[in-house]
């Protein structure tokens, strides 16, 4: 069995990996999931999806829920891949890698060119996603109420909700832990929270435009350095490798140590490629439009009076996923935003870690070249690179860190994007 850490997957990200955040003191007003909600619990997300797409003019709250759905069938895509070729979990900001999969199915060989395959079908499903909510007015309002507990995603691809398939079991301790608190009365047990009904609005449909254009920076960027002639290499020395073990004896190296070294040689090696100067360029035009977006999501969220079902929230009301956001947190992040923009556009630079001079990220993308570990380490990979700008501070990341150290500053970037 081939498994490959989804380390390498920078293009598939919306992994949530961070201990669960502390439940808010002030609790929002409940909302009632929408009939779409229950479809979605009843029929699943290609069905319900099938449905929508064949409506001759949806109305702006089913748009936005085709977008939605868009988004969450590549996250269901992803997890159903990696329940394929058994892809172990791995922890950090990519796609539905953090969570625990349960292996309904044996795992089949893994095709070198699977991970480029499966980019490509989430940049896609993330365009198609953007289509969608391109067809939403600037002023159309709407609210589309969801309820975490409908939500559930077909690994074994058998149509039918099956155990461990909630998206609540999916993400039990990535976000929350079904594991019951003590009642402080009795010292019991107590029951887990109900699970939260969100009602998304126009401002949020303007936080998953951001992240469409996140997500499809990162699988650019992960085409850019094409992982298939890596992945062939690997995989096809691992297996004269794994023959070899057949035959008896013992290795210096340990075999638990594979998904360790494999993972790490694909990347290294894909690294010396000449990456596709078009996709880096494509690349940082998709994170311009995150950061463009995300500012529009906190121009609208702020001019909401209501406090039912928020997602994100203004500093005048809470979340109803119980995640804590304090008082000026917007401001916190667009001034992180702020930075990246700076850096994309080769105002600021990145630090050299060997020198007071900095590496200008947006010139690399505009005009890329191979990033081999060796050069990047001593610097003669960057050298066309190296920069007079100031480089960014990281002053701004810190007061957002201090600001979120409760809730978890990583999952309050996830959550933000």
């Amino acid at each position: 069995m081939r498994r490959l850490t989804l380390w390498l997957t920078l293009s598939l990200a919306l992994a949530l990996a961070a201990p669960a955040a502390p439940v808010q003191a002030q609790a929002p007003q409940p909302v009632e999931p929408s009939p779409l909600s229950r479809e979605i619990a009843q029929n699943g997300i290609a069905a319900t999806l099938e449905r929508l797409h064949a409506l001759p003019a949806p109305a702006p709250d089913e748009r936005f829920a085709i977008a939605g759905l868009e988004f969450l069938g590549a996250v269901e895509a992803a997890w159903r891949w990696r329940v394929t070729y058994g892809v172990a979990p791995f922890g950090g900001m990519i796609f539905g890698s953090a969570a625990e999969l349960p292996q309904t199915v044996p795992p089949q060989p893994m095709p070198p060119e699977a991970l480029a395959e499966q980019t490509q079908a989430t940049l896609e499903a993330m365009a198609r996603s953007r289509a969608a909510l391109d067809g939403l007015g600037a002023d159309e309002d709407f609210g589309l109420a969801i309820s975490l507990g409908d939500l559930w995603f077909d690994l074994d691809a058998d149509g039918r909700r099956g155990m461990g398939e909630g998206a609540a079991e999916l993400l039990d301790g990535i976000i929350w832990s079904s594991m019951p608190g003590l009642d402080p009365e009795t010292g019991e047990p107590a029951p887990p929270p109900a699970l939260p009904v969100i009602r998304f609005d126009r401002a949020d449909a303007a936080w998953l435009a951001a992240y469409t254009h996140l997500v499809s920076g990162g699988a650019e960027l992960l085409l850019a350095f094409d992982p298939t002639p890596s992945l062939r290499k690997v995989f096809a020395t691992r297996a004269r490798i794994d023959e070899s073990r057949l035959a008896g004896g013992e290795a210096v190296l340990p075999p638990m140590l594979d998904d360790f070294i494999d993972p790490l040689a694909v990347a290294i090696d894909m690294l010396r490629n000449q990456p596709d100067a078009g996709r880096t360029r494509a690349a940082r035009a998709h994170w311009q439009q995150t950061i463009d977006q995300n500012r529009r999501f906190w121009t609208l969220v702020g001019q909401e009076s209501d406090d039912a079902g928020e997602w994100i929230p203004n500093d005048r009301q809470v979340s109803a996923t119980g995640i804590a956001f304090p008082p000026g947190t917007g401001i916190a992040w667009q001034a992180v935003l702020a930075d990246g923009e700076a850096l994309l556009a080769g105002e600021r630079s990145i630090p050299f870690w060997r020198g007071p001079m900095g590496i200008d990220l947006g010139a690399w993308l505009e005009d890329p070249a191979p990033l081999p570990v060796d050069g990047v380490i001593q610097g003669w990979a960057l050298a066309d690179y190296f920069s007079d700008a100031p480089p960014v501070s990281p002053e701004s990341f810190r007061r957002f860190s201090d600001m979120l150290m409760d809730t978890g500053p990583f999952l309050a970037m996830v959550m933000l994007n």
